[in-house]
């Protein structure tokens, strides 16, 4: 049962007043953007030690790409878990899951998207005014869930700022043809007097989409026939052939809506907001493959699929009604300036259907999180920082015959303080953070862990337009309630996963530099990381199965791993051809993980690099880019390697009508070319999607 709304409110009252502050501010716009580091530092993002990227509302709308991990993909040293195209959760430099922090206004999202990779997140990219993706261990200011990066999606639900007339806004619809999908949303801001109001909605839309050839991998299809043939000979190879699923992935459609409004009160003290959305989202399970404990189920296994056929497909239905309060408080307190606070909480349930509409598993995830900052030294101090603190408490839930992980309470609370000392050509930054995470459940033991993260750094600025960082981070990490708890079959990925109730708090050492540099036409960031983890957590194959369930048992481990790695990015002004500005740029990002006694981690990223061109002018950018990602080989257990891919893309953007139009068209994949993504638990079952083409306009008024 749902837990009720006024006695997680009740909780949350008692620490609305400590809220945090969001991670950065409502910047869209500016041409300096704020952000906050991994060391809970306010400063620009070209100053940051780490490898920092901020993406504007144009940049969202040129990149979209449906779920918040493909949209941002494109970006060096982010992947996406990719389990169709409704589910994507970024992957941050080969860290995923629990290691990487998704935020809503700084704030987490509460609910079920960490716990498998077929639960889609509750943020929306067509909702979002800024993106700001932080890579590297940001524990200090987000806790042990941060260390290999932080996702911080900014809406502007909750105004900032007062509006220039009486109200502003903006509306977009596009088109993809690949999905035959089509995307509509729209915001509208008003003000009377101190008083901004905000109302939106976003809605999409999309169904199956096309591939270029088989839906399984060569590799997958070749291991199959090599397997029946052994098993049955040769006598039904050809009728297998021919039910194999090609050119359009079935059950991969998808619908998404929200609709949210929001209220500020805005003066020269600061501000202070509410807001409330409303999230509503079906989508099909592709490759979902169902298990089952009938002893006879062998014997009718045509006459069952064919039965599922005729009654649908198995989808996933999830609803979240949020509620978030938003503040900045301006003040002078010793060498405090002001007071950030932000909060939110929500009631969370999906539900697993199966092929005949039954429920298969229902999901509840309902908590609330609350952070507060006190701000200093935003006027001449050479100190510049914050002291904060941070409270969280979800209650998750399964039910069903195939639930998996048993009901649990998680109760975090964390308190921070970092500091910068800028003297100018140089300077250093330094954090800590002391957190406990208390995890309670009626089946298993009871936990409790105590984790204490560090970091310390410094930077030069050896001449104008040049930057050089380095920082080196003790994290600690305690279990999450699914690596502790799990038992039983997770029927989306069609394994059997096994937690371990006696798993220890995991450590790392991280040591990432960053470089950059802008000049003469140039513009070069780069950043390197080198990571070492004592008590690793994960998740691994034990090569056995389970008889009854028929399907592959998987165990959460523990082992000192290692990651390394890093991103380039380098942009030249390469002529200007009259009118038009010709720009080149490059990408190229790397990781490799292993473990110490078991080889390479599970779904790391291969090598991959971008090439693109674009011509400029005031009303309308032209693009053109090569992808390209090596063979990865680098395998876990029973992983199969997956090949490597090349992708063209183009795009035109236009400002039609002036500089609040952009006109997006855009063909994507333009040779069709077969590509699958290593770090997706699909890649042998479900390929990207073939050529597409989009077409797009976002209007501002």
């Amino acid at each position: 049962m749902k837990r009720p709304w006024l006695s997680t409110a009740s909780g949350f009252a008692l620490v609305i007043a400590l809220a945090a502050g969001a991670a950065a501010q409502d910047n869209a716009g500016r041409e300096d953007v704020v952000v906050v580091t991994g060391t809970a530092i306010e400063t620009l993002s070209a100053e940051t030690l780490q490898n920092v990227d901020v993406i504007s509302l144009d940049d969202v709308v040129d990149s979209f790409d449906g779920s918040l991990g493909a949209s941002l993909a494109r970006l060096p040293g982010i992947s996406t878990t990719s389990f169709g195209p409704a589910v994507g959760r970024p992957i941050i430099r080969g860290f995923g899951g629990d290691r990487v922090r998704i935020l809503n206004n700084g704030v987490g999202l509460v609910d079920a998207s960490g716990v498998s990779v077929d639960h889609a997140t509750t943020t929306e990219v067509l909702d979002a005014e800024q993106i700001i993706i932080l890579r590297g261990p940001a524990a200090i200011a987000y806790g042990g869930g941060a260390i290999g990066g932080v996702i911080n999606v900014i809406d502007g639900r909750i105004p900032t700022r007062p509006v220039d007339g009486l109200f502003e806004g903006q509306a977009y619809a596009g088109y993809s043809s690949v999905d035959r999908g089509h995307q509509e949303a729209a915001r509208i801001r008003a003000g009377v007097g101190p008083l901004v109001f905000q109302f939106e909605a976003s809605h999409r839309e999309a169904g199956d989409f096309d591939i270029p050839g088989y839906a399984e991998s060569p590799r997958l299809r070749a291991l199959e026939e090599a397997e029946h043939d052994a098993e049955h000979g040769e006598e039904d190879h050809e009728h297998e052939e021919e039910e194999e699923v090609r050119g359009t992935v079935p059950n991969s459609g998808l619908t998404f809506d929200t609709i949210g409004a929001g209220a500020s009160l805005i003066g020269d003290w600061g501000f202070l907001g509410i807001s409330v959305r409303n999230y509503d989202a079906e989508y099909g399970l592709p490759a979902h493959e169902h298990h089952h404990e009938d002893d006879e189920h062998e014997e009718h296994e045509d006459d069952e699929q064919e039965d599922e056929h005729e009654d649908g497909d198995p989808k996933i239905a999830m609803e979240q009604t949020r509620w978030d309060i938003r503040g900045q408080f301006n003040f002078q307190l010793g060498p405090f300036d002001h007071l950030d606070i932000s909060s939110g909480i929500a009631d969370y349930q999906h539900v697993e259907l199966e092929p005949d509409g039954e429920i298969g598993t229902l999901f509840e995830s309902d908590g609330w999180e609350a952070r507060a900052a006190l701000v200093n030294g935003h006027g001449e101090s050479r100190w510049t920082g914050s002291v904060g603190i941070q409270m969280l408490q979800t209650e998750l839930s399964a039910s069903g015959e195939e639930a998996f992980i048993p009901p649990v309470s998680t109760h975090d609370v964390g308190i921070f303080a970092a500091q910068r000392y800028d003297l100018e050509g140089y300077g250093f930054d330094m954090g800590a953070r002391v957190e406990r995470r208390e995890l309670d459940t009626a089946i298993g033991p009871d936990r409790s862990f105590d984790t204490v993260s560090l970091a310390a750094g410094a930077f030069l600025r050896p001449a104008d337009g040049m930057f050089l960082g380095l920082s080196l981070a003790r994290t600690e990490r305690a279990p999450t309630d699914a690596e502790l708890y799990s038992d039983g079959l997770h029927a989306a990925t069609g394994t059997v996963e096994i937690g371990n109730s006696n798993l220890s708090k995991e450590t790392g050492w991280a040591l990432d530099g960053t470089f950059r540099w802008s000049g003469n036409g140039w513009r070069l960031e780069t950043g390197a990381f080198y990571s070492h983890f004592s008590d690793f957590i994960y998740l691994a194959p034990t090569g056995l199965e389970d008889p009854d369930e028929d399907a592959p048992i998987y165990r959460y481990l523990q082992d000192d791993a290692t990651l390394w790695g890093g991103e380039l990015y380098l942009e030249r002004d390469l002529a200007q051809i009259g009118p038009w500005a010709l720009v080149g740029d490059f990408t190229l990002e790397y990781v490799q993980g292993e473990t110490d006694s078991f080889g390479s981690l599970p779904r790391m990223p291969p090598l991959s690099t971008t090439i693109g061109a674009e011509f400029q002018r005031e009303v309308v950018d032209l693009r053109g880019e090569i992808v390209w990602a090596a063979d990865q080989d680098d395998t876990a257990g029973s992983e199969l390697p997956t090949d490597g891919y090349t992708m063209v893309n183009l795009s035109a953007v236009a400002h039609p009508f002036g500089s609040d139009t952009r006109l997006i068209l855009e063909a994507r994949n333009i040779t069709d070319e077969e590509g699958r993504l290593h770090t997706s638990q699909l890649k042998d079952t479900i390929p990207l999607p073939g050529r597409s083409f989009r077409i797009a306009i976002l209007q501002r008024f």
